[in-house]
């Protein structure tokens, strides 16, 4: 048993050093198009652009963790296609989206629910870790979980955010309450990514440690994945049917602690996993030896009929978690 868990524990290290930053692809969009798709849910809001006025004992890289607004300041801008505007109901000029100080609430979530991946976990509480990886955000940004052994600290991230976005409304400061709840959404979104929560199977991880051939090949697995909801949010024949299942999804707000919550989430992550994997390499196979299929390898397979079963299994998960994200955008607003 001893001699497992140090087997476990070096494929873990291993892969955290290999992982620099792996995302979920489209954050932006779909985190957009489930906050303008909730019954009842002003999203067209404005609220007032506040200042950083909190003290988290989060450690963090502080020349990324920015807390001024990047809209307000220029630094990001507002880059969504038509059909996103006109579905969503929405009119607004990308150069005067700030009104009198003030931001559409759509629109901080779209910003804000990219921005962790900006670099601002670049950090490690950890001394023996740091020393082991060096500086990596997959701490932050997965749950693994192989056996009985489970690594990592997303939960926390999402559980951190969620009560900061709790405090900030309670002090009435709806921006800083969104904005912080957007930074939620997007952990919870990373572990809805059975990747983030199951890097291979038992077999491929004791490989991974021999094999660099094995170690690049999940490594593109992950990416691939990563990269295909992009493609469906964003490219793919199916681009509308998948945005519109987004849209249609009821938001499920579950009778449970944010804890347990956001345990169910992983778990059902990990149960999606080994038939995404599967599929993952069924289609792609031999390319992930090599590198992680473009967005014109998606194309090709699309239109050979290749997709149709990773098609499937994404929009059920993507379903869930769609409901998921909006009954907690609706559980944490109306707490406060």
């Amino acid at each position: 048993m001893k001699s497992y868990i140090i087997l476990i524990t070096i494929v873990m290290v291993l892969l955290v050093s290999s992982c620099i930053i792996l995302a979920w692809g489209g954050h932006d969009v779909f985190t957009f198009l489930v906050v303008t798709s909730i019954p009842e849910f002003d999203y067209q809001r404005l609220v007032e652009i506040r200042q950083y006025t909190y003290l988290e004992k989060r450690a963090y890289n502080g020349q990324r963790y920015v807390t001024e607004d990047l809209i307000l300041t220029d630094k990001a801008r507002i880059n969504i296609d038509e059909d996103l505007v006109r579905k969503s109901g929405i009119s607004f000029s990308p150069n005067q989206l700030v009104q009198d100080g003030r931001l559409p609430v759509w629109a901080v979530f779209l910003v804000y629910a990219c921005f962790p991946d900006n670099g601002m976990d670049f950090v490690e509480q950890s001394e023996i870790l740091r020393n082991l990886i060096g500086d990596t955000q997959a701490n932050r940004h997965a749950y693994l979980k192989v056996s009985f052994f489970e690594y990592f600290e997303d939960d926390k991230s999402f559980l951190h955010f969620v009560r900061m976005s709790r405090e900030a409304f309670k002090k009435g400061d709806e921006y800083w309450g969104y904005r912080f709840l957007a930074y939620a959404l997007h952990y919870l979104e990373d572990l809805m990514q059975p990747y983030h929560v199951r890097p291979g199977t038992v077999p491929e991880l004791i490989q991974y440690i021999f094999d660099p051939k094995i170690r690049k090949f999940l490594r593109n697995a992950h990416s691939t994945y990563d990269r295909y909801m992009t493609f469906l949010l964003n490219s793919s024949k199916y681009k509308e049917e998948f945005r519109q299942m987004i849209r249609d999804a009821k938001p499920l707000i579950l009778p449970v602690s944010d804890e347990q919550l956001i345990y169910e989430a992983i778990m059902y992550s990990y149960s999606m996993f080994f038939d995404i994997h599967a599929e993952v390499k069924r289609v792609f196979g031999q390319i992930l030896y090599e590198r992680k299929a473009s967005m014109e390898d998606f194309k090709r397979a699309e239109e050979k009929g290749e997709l149709g079963r990773l098609y499937e299994l994404t929009k059920k998960l993507a379903s869930v978690l769609a409901s998921l994200t909006k009954g907690v955008i609706l559980k944490t607003v109306s707490l406060n």
